[in-house]
C-alpha cells in the first residue's frame, strides 16, 4: 500500500436517509425497535418520524469507504484484505428524511510484523459525518488489514 497517503481526505459523499431504507436495515437485522420498524409509534415519539439504527451507519458510510477500496493510487491487494476492527462514536440521532454527508480520511499506513515475521498493513481510516443541519451523527474509524505474504 502506498504510505505516502497518510492523511488523504476523499470527496464527500452524500445519502438521503430513506424511510423504507430503515425499515429494510430492520428487517435484515431482525430489529423489531419500534423507532425503526413502527411509522406510528415513530411520529407519536419525541422524534416524529422514524429513526435508524445506529448500525446503519454502515449504509451511509458505504459508499464513501467504497472509495478508499477502489483507490488505485493506494494500491491495496483487495484479495489480502481483512477486517480488523470498525469503532463508532455517535453523535445525533439519524432520522428519515435526513441529509448525511460523510467525509472520509486515511488516518494512517502502519506494517506490523506478525508472530511468523509476515509483515501485515495497518489501513486506518476515519469517517465523520454530519446531517443537513451540520451536526455530527457519527464518527467511524475503521482498521482494514492487507495480510502480507511468507513468499
Amino acid at each position: 500500500m502506498n504510505r505516502d497517503l497518510k492523511g488523504k481526505m476523499y470527496p464527500t459523499v452524500t445519502y438521503e436517509v430513506g424511510r423504507e431504507k430503515i425499515f429494510e436495515y430492520a428487517r435484515a437485522t431482525q430489529s423489531d425497535n419500534p423507532y425503526c420498524t413502527d411509522p406510528d409509534f415513530a411520529a407519536k415519539s419525541h422524534y416524529g418520524v422514524v429513526v435508524a439504527p445506529p448500525t446503519f451507519a454502515a449504509v451511509y458510510c458505504h459508499n464513501a469507504m467504497r472509495m478508499v477500496f477502489e483507490d488505485q493510487e493506494l494500491g491495496m491487494n483487495i484479495p489480502r484484505v481483512v477486517h480488523g476492527e470498525q469503532t463508532f462514536e455517535f453523535g445525533e440521532v439519524v432520522k428519515s428524511g435526513d441529509v448525511i454527508t460523510t467525509t472520509t480520511t486515511i488516518r494512517d499506513i502502519l506494517v506490523k510484523e506478525n508472530r511468523e515475521g509476515i509483515e501485515n498493513v495497518l489501513l486506518l481510516v476515519r469517517t465523520e459525518s454530519v446531517n443537513q443541519d451540520g451536526e455530527v451523527v457519527c464518527f467511524g474509524r475503521w482498521t482494514i488489514v492487507e495480510r502480507g505474504s511468507d513468499e
